[in-house]
């Protein structure tokens, strides 16, 4: 369309279409794109045919080769149990021979000659039969035998058959002295024994052509091998297929249990046939790439497709990328300068398709975590002066200035050993408060400072107030923000025990609480008591100590509760400090370990008030 020849409608509807375009959902922009890409089908269609075909293959040439492993076993089962069957026989006939006493010499030998050579006849498979009768006796049904009788009847075969009983054995192929050049055999050999008297008669071996007995429907495509007891192929004489001379192959194929096996970048597929009376194995592969002849034109079917297909993805990436992928890019460059800390960045899509609105809610989220930013910084200035105002309530004048003035006054008494020994408390509990800038202490710190503390505080008020400390070492290595426990012990003293009028008691106690399994950490935390016997909290102060300690609001509003804050803060701090400390070591716990922990009060009027500190226990056993 030409741009100088457009009216306002034609560019009011190329508005229009565009801003429709521009809205499209996003799903409805992939589904055009993938309309471009209409031959894909017919990619999926073609790989699922040849997958199928492929598998028809597979289960046609596994049926087959499994069928002929099946006729082969079945043939060698046949003739090992022919020469089984025969020795079986022989040796019934033999021991009737020799049980006959009225028999003649000649005439046994001539009735065994004569058996031979009918088991010959009778039993397929049997190339030829040797008997060595007790006394020596040499008997063959083959004549080339005769000649070399004596060899025979010292060789390993007779030696070694003198202990397997009257059971039938197949002989090592290896030194196999029945064996010839032009004719190589299979040995069965039996130790003949009278089945009516159990005397030795003698040694029989059945001999079988070895060639006959392998012999197999072999052909380009497929490959069978034999192997005997000890994993050793069979190999039939006169086969010059160089896969048959393989040694790696041939050891590979008799251990392994993959049905589909690969032989010089060809596929083949493998079946197994276990000759079980005789512990033979057949073993047959099948290749597959000469089986699937029509596998090459499917592929070429395939690869012409999907390089059209190619093309059609070409063009549909470059449109993606200039209408879907470009704001998406501005999307991950602005979330990148977010990354990198500038939380200035916004969105300014027009559209209102997912990426328009994914635009959005980054503007929100930014904004979110800029105020969230605002907020740690405000928190952890509020934490500072937290810390800054507990230090500053710690460390207060009068109680410096009182626990001089009983050091002079003890040295005025001439009691110097006491006013050394206030002079080293008030040393230690300034070392231990002060010094150093760790903010979080171990319990067993902890408890040294208000120690201390309470030592100083007993040598200026006398008898008027006793204390105890009563702490599990099991907690000792657990953690608390340092100076916690002192504005605890301070109040019980000066809003407890010193305005009653008898003497009193301040009780330190700490434990671990949760969990009773002994083995983990988990759910267990530390729970300290400051515990006095002195005038006690009314019921309604309790109540608001406790809602303000433990930052839940009982207040009409969040300005409310924050004038309450600044009311404990000012009034309390002008009185003594004794809710602004509370308060203090409440909030300090809470930001350091998170808000299940904290502090609590118990109260009873003229009864005594105990606070509860809790903090997260650690196990001293897992510290190095």
């Amino acid at each position: 369309m030409d741009i100088k020849n457009m009216t306002i409608e034609d560019m009011e509807k190329l508005s229009t279409g565009k801003n429709k375009a521009r809205n499209m959902s996003i799903k409805y922009k992939l589904a055009f794109i993938t309309l471009l890409v209409a031959l894909i089908p017919m990619v999926v269609l073609t790989i699922l045919m040849l997958a199928f075909y492929n598998r028809a293959i597979m289960q046609r040439a596994d049926k087959q080769i499994e069928e002929n492993i099946r006729i082969m076993s079945d043939r060698l089962s046949s003739v090992l149990q022919n020469g089984e069957l025969c020795s079986n026989n022989l040796t019934i006939e033999f021991g009737n021979y020799y049980n006959d006493k009225s028999m003649r010499q000649v005439t046994r030998d001539s009735k065994i000659t004569s058996q031979l050579s009918q088991s010959l006849l009778i039993y397929n498979g049997i190339s030829s039969i040797v008997f060595i009768d007790r006394d020596g006796r040499f008997y063959s049904s083959d004549p080339y035998y005769l000649g070399d009788s004596i060899n025979i009847r010292y060789s390993d075969y007779v030696l070694g058959l003198s202990d397997q009983g009257g059971k039938t054995v197949m002989m090592p192929l290896e030194s196999n002295p029945f064996s010839r050049d032009d004719k190589e055999v299979i040995t069965m050999g039996k130790h003949v024994i009278n089945i009516v008297s159990g005397t030795h008669l003698g040694y029989l071996f059945i001999n079988m052509d070895k060639d006959y007995l392998i012999e197999s429907s072999q052909s380009e495509i497929s490959y069978y091998f034999l192997y005997d007891t000890d994993a050793r192929l069979i190999k039939q004489n006169g086969v010059i297929d160089p896969i048959y001379e393989d040694d790696t192959l041939i050891e590979s194929l008799f251990d392994t249990n993959d049905k589909l096996i690969k032989y010089k970048n060809e596929s083949y597929l493998l079946s197994r046939q276990v000759i079980t009376d005789y512990k033979w194995t057949l073993v047959g592969i099948t290749n597959l790439n000469k089986f699937n002849v029509t596998g090459r034109d499917l592929r070429f079917i395939i690869l012409t497709t999907s390089s059209f297909t190619a093309v059609l993805l070409i063009i549909s990436v470059w449109f993606s990328a200039n209408f879907v992928t470009k704001p998406l890019k501005i999307l991950h460059d602005g979330a990148q300068e977010i990354a990198e800390g500038d939380m200035s960045v916004r969105f300014r899509f027009r559209t209102k398709d997912e990426i328009g609105r994914l635009g959005r809610i980054f503007n929100y989220m930014t904004q979110r975590n800029l105020e969230l930013l605002q907020q740690v910084d405000d928190e952890a200035r509020k934490k500072r002066e937290y810390e800054l105002a507990l230090i500053q309530e710690q460390v207060k004048p009068h109680f410096l200035y009182n626990t001089l003035d009983i050091i002079i006054m003890l040295i005025e008494m001439n009691r110097a050993k006491e006013a050394s020994r206030v002079t080293h408390k008030l040393a230690n509990y300034y070392k231990n408060s002060l010094s150093g800038s760790d903010e979080i202490v171990t319990i067993e710190r902890e408890i040294q400072i208000i120690t201390d503390y309470l030592d100083l505080q007993t040598m200026r008020y006398g008898d008027k107030f006793s204390y105890e400390i009563d702490v599990d070492e099991n907690v000792f290595m657990s953690l608390i923000p340092k100076m916690t426990l002192q504005p605890l012990v301070e109040n019980a003293i000066y809003h407890g025990v010193k305005n009653k009028a008898s003497s009193g008691k301040i009780l330190v106690k700490g434990h671990v609480v949760g969990c009773n399994d002994q083995d983990s950490t988990a759910d267990r935390r530390v729970e300290l008591l400051v515990i006095d016997d002195g005038v006690g909290i009314g019921e309604d102060e309790l109540l608001r100590l406790n809602s303000l300690l433990s930052d839940e609001s009982v207040f009409d509003s969040e300005e409310d509760k924050k004038k309450e804050e600044a009311r404990i803060t000012e009034h309390d701090k002008i009185k003594g400090g004794s809710h602004f400390g509370l308060y203090s070591v409440a909030k300090r716990i809470r930001l350091y370990f998170g808000n299940e922990y904290g502090a609590e009060i118990e109260s009873i009027k003229d009864k005594g008030t105990t606070v509860r500190v809790y903090v997260p226990y650690s196990d001293a056993s897992n510290k190095n």
